[in-house]
């Protein structure tokens, strides 16, 4: 029925205006009615009280003398009565009304009246009675009054209610629409700066008037909403900047080389070493595509996993041992320590991954008669792997920077293995993150660096063997 909020919000402000205004009417109609009754009860009562000390004093009284002008009222008629009812002497004559509405109160019990000292109402008319004696008689004065004043003060009373409430609610729904439109112009102004930004405006930010206030807060969480997609977007932007940098490398190799190799006839030996530099740099294409997928799937937290139980020393000696012939062809010495028995459930694939990306990372960067060394031990409910190495160190400025994707900082590696592609420490960041753990570089200088790897030993519940898609933690930085 109302689309807009202002209109929504006018209606149920008058609606519970409405609600509570007739609602303290009808309970201020109650109260005035009966205090008007009980008014016109006191009057009456005394009139009746000072009508019959008067006429109790008065000797001439049973005989029928009239009643004295101090008693004549023209809005209510005084008379005396014999308890059987018959009238002895008024102040006027009563109308067909007030004879019947006395005539009700005296014979509606068996004989005589029916409420001594008390009051009743007929046809309008009020009628209250009060017993007293002269001569040792009794008898009863009576005093009867028409309603017709009280009526009409209470009829007045309702005519300024059903008049009043109206304008009053007309009046308020006025000001409640421009109470809601005013408080609702900051929403408005909000909604209309959030449409004109786009993915080329993240930058800009909605005004905040009052951040103590419900709106202002609202302004906060989205100008937080829109800090976040800017730096989603960054990102996004400069990893794909990143990675089309490093595929053009490789396809340029590739597509070189094969438009050198035919653009005319030459020796096999050529051909083959054409097609050893196609290798390679297919071999780094793969490698890098291979690395994106990865990333790509770890971002959408859709990876699955194969978890299992193993030993971790195993894995450990089992990595080094795999990157033994790139270290010894950089003369550089391979060392592993762990103790034995190390079990631990996760997926063996991926820690076999992460293992060998910090051993590359390290070999690659330490020169020739270096070392690097891979120790583990036992902390708490997991363990800890250091990969250490003698090599040059991370400079200070890069270090903050060394698990962002692609960086690679100025430094670069021993001749035999040209620098990577910036996607390796970010994966390992991943995997550790992936089974709960963490990878952190522990130190780096002029003696070298460490990374430390820390991962739970895990529960025999976590190897069932299924594909799962466990909860990704952010994995925005990495190196």
């Amino acid at each position: 029925m109302f689309q807009s909020v202002r209109a929504r919000l006018t209606w149920w402000y008058t609606a519970i205006l409405a609600l509570v205004l007739i609602t303290f009417s009808g309970i201020s109609y109650a109260f005035l009615a009966r205090a008007i009754r009980a008014s016109t009860d006191a009057a009456m009562a005394a009139t009746a009280r000072e009508f019959a000390s008067a006429f109790s004093a008065d000797p001439a009284a049973a005989s029928g003398a009239s009643v004295p002008l101090d008693f004549r009222y023209s809005d209510r008629a005084l008379m005396v009565m014999t308890p059987s009812g018959t009238i002895v002497t008024a102040s006027r004559t009563l109308t067909p009304a007030e004879s019947a509405a006395v005539s009700d109160f005296v014979h509606r019990g068996s004989g005589g009246f029916a409420t001594v000292g008390g009051a009743a109402e007929r046809g309008g008319i009020r009628v209250l009675a009060m017993p007293i004696r002269v001569l040792s008689q009794p008898y009863f004065a009576v005093v009867s009054q028409p309603l017709h004043d009280q009526d009409q003060r209470l009829q007045s009373a309702a005519r300024a209610v059903f008049i009043g409430i109206p304008l009053a609610l007309i009046v308020a729904a006025a000001g409640g629409y421009v109470m809601a439109r005013k408080s609702l112009a900051p929403v408005t102004t909000m909604s209309l700066k959030a449409r004109q930004i786009g993915a080329e405006t993240l930058d800009e930010r909605i005004e905040i008037e009052n951040e103590r206030d419900e709106l202002g807060f609202l302004a906060l969480t989205l100008n937080d909403l829109l800090e976040r997609l800017q730096q989603a977007f960054d990102l996004q932007r400069r990893f794909m900047a990143d990675a089309s940098h490093e595929l053009r490398t490789p396809m340029a190799i590739i597509q070189g080389e094969a438009d050198v190799a035919l653009s005319r006839e030459r020796a096999s030996v050529e051909y083959q070493e054409s097609l050893r530099i196609i290798q390679r740099a297919s071999r780094k294409l793969t490698h890098i595509v291979q690395n994106l997928f990865l990333l790509t799937r770890s971002d959408s937290g859709r990876y699955p996993v194969h978890r299992s139980r193993f030993y971790l020393d195993e894995l450990l000696h089992e990595c080094v041992q795999s990157m033994r012939t790139v270290a010894a062809s950089g003369h550089v010495a391979l060392d592993c320590q762990t103790p034995s028995d190390l079990l631990i459930v996760g997926d063996e694939e991926l820690l076999h991954r992460c293992i060998l990306n910090l051993l590359d990372n390290a070999v690659k960067f330490v020169p020739p008669g270096g070392r690097v060394q891979v120790a583990a031990e036992r902390q708490n409910d997991g363990y800890a792997v250091r990969v250490s190495d003698s090599g040059p160190g991370i400079p200070e400025a890069d270090q903050t920077r060394v698990f962002e994707r692609f960086f690679r900082g100025d430094r670069v590696g021993p001749a035999r293995s040209p620098a990577g592609g910036g996607l390796g420490l970010p994966i390992a960041r991943w995997i550790a993150e992936f089974h709960g753990g963490s990878l952190t570089l522990e130190r780096s200088g002029p003696g070298g660096s460490v990374f430390l790897l820390v991962l739970p030993q895990g529960t025999a519940q976590d190897s069932g063997g299924d594909d799962v898609t466990p909860a990704h933690p952010d994995t925005a930085i990495g190196r």
